[in-house]
């Protein structure tokens, strides 16, 4: 059983990420895929992606993705962070887990809603996917990112993936805010 009470912003995220890890479920790739509430995957339309998913239990995501002959430019997991208010918070982060047939980099980064649609911050280090499991741990001193802004009406932790041919295991996921 996983309970849901979990202290601070980014416990609603970490809660997601822990049904995601308990549950078996698999599925297609699409354009947009909800996993569940606050965990979606979207990609640029013109990739046309094909694919599929699993979560089998004690893994967040193994991805198998294909792209049609379009070019597109991006494709991203999507973790919403239920954390409006940033001006009391010090640091904001993630721990991952990864593995990859073939080496692979992944770009991470803060997504926060404006009034005119979103800015991204971009952690500073990037996810050296390989085939052995690798483990990734990256912060941003909030206070010191002028492209974070510290009150926002939404904001969600993007992994951006490649936009070719990719299999990839996300085995585990955390968000942090201190």
């Amino acid at each position: 059983m996983t309970d849901s009470i979990s202290p601070g912003a980014d416990g609603q995220a970490n809660h997601t990420l822990a049904v995601m890890r308990d549950e078996t479920r698999e599925g297609a790739l699409a354009v947009d895929v909800d996993f569940l509430p606050g965990l979606a995957f979207h990609a640029d339309p013109a990739l046309e992606i094909s694919g599929s998913f699993a979560s089998p239990k004690g893994r967040i995501l193994d991805f198998d993705a294909h792209m049609g002959p379009g070019l597109g430019e991006w494709v991203g997991l999507h973790v919403a962070l239920p954390a409006g208010d940033l001006r009391q918070a010090g640091i904001l982060g993630f721990a991952a887990r990864v593995s990859a047939p073939e080496i692979m980099v992944v770009r991470a980064c803060l997504r926060s809603g404006t009034i005119n649609g979103f800015v991204d911050c971009f952690f500073d280090k990037h996810l050296m996917v390989r085939p052995e499991e690798a483990s990734h741990l990256d912060a941003l001193p909030v206070q010191y990112r002028d492209q974070i802004p510290m009150q926002a009406p939404w904001r969600e932790l993007v992994l951006f993936l490649p936009t070719h041919d990719f299999r990839m295991s996300l085995i585990d996921l955390r968000t942090f805010i201190v």
